[in-house]
């Protein structure tokens, strides 16, 4: 019988995709089903999958004329994915970062944020059995 074989992913990149704008609007599930797919593709690219989260987020945002807005986003996700280390993740940075430019613009965001940070994660590659 074939051995799984353990592949590490020492470095995790995720991608928040919002679901109000900067005034506390809700986006269109349009809008944010299309820039959630653009991103599934950008990181399942990058990295080879991507695994959605739901994520509430608290932010504060900066109102016109000053004083803050806090907006509670219980329909966000997070996009997370694994990559085999914090070098893979500078190679994809500046594509990374044009994506999320565009995003925060068009969905008119006040600050997009991507994290990406250090893990112990892995992902095991299971053979198929073979039928008997």
């Amino acid at each position: 019988m074939a051995q799984d074989k353990v592949h590490e992913l020492t470095y995790m990149v995720a991608i928040p995709i919002p679901y109000l704008d900067r005034r506390g609007n809700p986006l269109t599930k349009r809008k944010v089903l299309a820039w959630r797919q653009e991103a599934e593709q950008l990181l399942t690219e990058c990295f080879g999958g991507v695994i959605p989260l739901p994520a509430p987020g608290l932010n504060q945002v900066r109102k016109p004329g000053g004083g803050k807005l806090t907006l509670f986003e219980k329909g966000q996700i997070l996009l997370l994915s694994g990559c085999t280390h914090r070098q893979a993740f500078l190679a994809h940075r500046d594509r990374i970062e044009q994506f999320v430019r565009r995003m925060g613009q068009a969905l008119d965001q006040q600050d997009v944020f991507v994290l990406a940070f250090d893990s112990d994660s892995f992902l095991i590659e299971v053979p198929r059995r073979r039928k008997t």
